[in-house]
């Protein structure tokens, strides 16, 4: 049993005092807007002259300049972080779990403007900014507890020797998290390498490095040692491969598409001239996740779970429901109500500031795609809602259904991270497991049914690293639903566990005679 751990709850935004503080970190906000966010590097803020500009997905609204990294301040970013390490490996376990609960601290004190700015650079809403901001405060609070019970070492048969199994860091890590959670995720995959004694440098998403500064910046003042999380914001294509290859880099954390997940993969592969040390790679890519209905589900539940899963945050979530496959004798009816659902979610569409439940895609290469898919689906399927977007004032897609398509077709198999939902009819469960399976992801699923042999079934053959029944596919909890996928999916490093620990550590074992 899980003893001194508890899930953050969320704000109630039809609490006046909740709604007031939130409209007030907008105000904060707005008054921040256009400033210039450096660098961080042993503690060092360092502005150069090359910039990332942060834009509102909602407004195109200018939101600020993020100073972006060369090869060389790279270079001396890791170099830095290696420093750090031989100080802050060799720092208690103790000490190191303070600093993360400080930290869980200062973001819940920080919990308004955090939000906010989640708002504004994500294109969230507020409950949706607000329930990351509780997964955050889950993840840190979830790795204290384990990195404590980890620093006991390794349980082992007594002898006559003095013997002990230890945990110990590893280096220096890379953590490229993605835009689309950049406070949860971000927060998940620095501390979980900080509390276990490695170094990290970061480097956010181009498209939300204002959050991902301004966590960092919560990290130094929770006393982190400077050295020990540096920030730098850069383009891919100039230092991404170089602090994968470096040869002082221990570990790559990725999180982000399936293509720049099995790049890192193979170039972390690849030895470099002085390295001493096989790399590791934690990586989550994204899927195809499929949720099936059988003839016995609860259609309206059903129908309810998938636009949730599918549309919420534009479906812009890894776990989000793509595919919808529907058994022939209720496909008709469970159409009708996805339509009816979506329209409920198109009538409250808005930007960001209107908390609405449906707001724009993050960026115009995103907003591209994605139309680009529902043109596709004109051919493949039939639009039965939606199919209709605008880049006018910002990157706003409708939600769309698109009912008839083949199993084979392109929006029924790739990744189109979007508000775009393929339904496909099927004539058995079998086929229906058959067509989930088939994709090269296997990150989330679920299943409607109250037949218990479907289920059973389900829970063998279904392949996905989160499978869910009569429920959505989305907003696993940490500790309740440990997330990571298989496949293409990325290397199922389970979020928030012990385990996902262990990816940053070693163990050595000790052993002395005493005669």
């Amino acid at each position: 049993m899980i003893k001194g751990f508890k899930n953050a709850v969320e704000l109630d935004f039809s609490v006046e005092e909740n709604r007031l503080k939130m409209e007030e970190a907008f105000r904060q906000v707005e008054a921040e807007k256009g400033k210039v966010y450096p660098l961080i590097i042993g503690g060092e803020k360092i502005e150069t002259e090359k910039k990332i500009t942060s834009l509102s997905p909602a407004t195109k609204e200018v939101l600020g300049y993020a100073s972006s990294c060369s090869r060389e301040l790279a270079d001396k970013a890791i170099q830095t972080a290696d420093e750090a390490f031989l100080t802050w490996s060799r720092t208690p376990a103790e000490e190191r779990i303070r600093c993360l609960k400080r930290l869980a601290r200062l973001v819940e004190q920080n919990r308004f403007i955090l939000d906010a700015w989640n708002v504004e650079e994500s294109g969230k809403n507020w409950g949706e900014a607000d329930g990351e901001l509780c997964e955050a405060l889950d993840f840190f609070n979830s790795y204290a507890m384990h990195m404590a019970n980890l620093d006991k070492g390794l349980e082992l048969i007594p002898t006559d020797e003095y013997t002990k199994c230890i945990y110990i860091p590893i280096g220096v890590g890379a953590i490229i998290p993605p835009w689309n959670f950049p406070l949860s995720i971000c927060g998940g995959m620095i501390t979980s390498a900080l509390v276990t004694g490695n170094t990290v440098i970061c480097k956010p998403s181009s498209d939300t490095p204002i959050v991902a500064y301004k966590f960092v910046e919560l990290c130094l003042k929770a006393g982190f040692p400077e050295g020990t999380v540096n920030y730098i914001p850069g383009a891919g294509s100039e230092i991404g491969d170089y602090i994968v290859e470096h040869p002082r880099t221990r570990f790559i954390n990725f999180t982000g598409s399936k293509a720049v997940g099995c790049r890192i993969n193979e170039n972390a592969a690849k030895v470099a001239e002085g390295q001493k040390w096989l790399k590791r790679v934690v990586a989550e890519m994204g899927g195809k996740n499929a949720i099936i209905v059988d003839s016995s589900a609860d259609i309206k539940k059903a129908a309810e779970g998938i636009a949730s899963s599918a549309f919420t945050f534009q479906g812009q979530k890894c776990s989000a429901c793509s595919r919808a496959l529907v058994m022939a004798d209720v496909y008709d009816e469970l159409v009708d109500e996805v339509v009816k659902c979506a329209k409920n979610l198109k009538e409250n569409q808005g930007s960001g500031a209107s908390n609405a439940p449906m707001g724009p895609v993050i960026n115009k290469g995103a907003y591209d795609s994605i139309t680009g898919y529902i043109e596709v689906a004109r051919k493949e399927g039939t639009i039965v809602y939606g199919g209709t977007y605008s880049d006018e004032t910002g990157y706003y897609i409708d939600p769309t259904v698109v009912r008839d398509v083949d199993k084979d077709a392109r929006i029924a198999n790739e990744e189109i991270f979007g508000p775009v939902l393929a339904i496909v009819k099927v004539n058995s469960f079998d086929e229906a497991l058959e067509i989930a399976n088939q994709t090269e992801y296997g990150l989330t699923g679920s299943v409607y049914s109250e037949t218990r042999e479907n289920i059973q079934k389900a829970k063998v053959e279904f392949q996905v690293g989160n499978l869910y029944f009569n429920r959505k596919s989305t907003a696993a909890v940490v500790l309740q639903h440990p997330f990571g996928g298989f496949n293409m999916s990325g290397t199922d490093a389970k979020t928030g566990t012990s385990d996902y620990l262990t990816n940053f550590l070693n163990l050595k074992s000790i052993t002395e005679d005493l005669n």
